[in-house]
């Protein structure tokens, strides 16, 4: 049923619920798992190098390669990039043909200040997404 899955990941403890299912998922269906880290181009403070930001995205990505690897997750692909969130996260599903994508949502008091990326995911993507809490 599903062929390939995509968790987008912020390396925070929100997600980690998503990359279990994620990889649960990936393995049950022996499907490719996509991990996606976006480093979010409208939030970067002045002064702050994307480079700089670059390490943190690529140990995130490689969280979730090294337990898809360890539950038996043959075909992990990793990629950080730039932009605004909730589009990469749409732009990159569309480009890579997956056919779920998981995210987790975030509990914090940010929900309240704006949309969430989960949310705006949800509404606007051609193809199923799992929100996990």
């Amino acid at each position: 049923m599903y062929d390939a899955i995509l968790v987008p990941t912020d390396g925070r403890d929100n997600t980690e619920r998503a990359i279990e299912e994620a990889v649960g998922l990936a393995v049950a269906h022996d499907a490719t798992l996509h991990a996606l880290y976006v480093i979010n181009s409208a939030q970067v403070a002045p002064g702050i190098d994307f480079d700089d930001l670059e390490p943190i995205g690529e140990e995130a990505v490689e969280h979730v390669a090294t337990r898809a690897e360890a539950a038996g997750v043959e075909d992990v692909r990793t990629t950080v990039q730039h932009g605004l969130r909730h589009r990469a996260i749409l732009e990159y599903a569309d480009e890579a043909d997956v056919d779920l994508i998981v995210m987790g949502r975030n509990r914090g008091l940010e929900r309240f200040l704006r949309k969430s990326v989960s949310d705006q995911v949800a509404e606007s993507a051609s193809r199923p997404v799992l929100v996990v809490e």
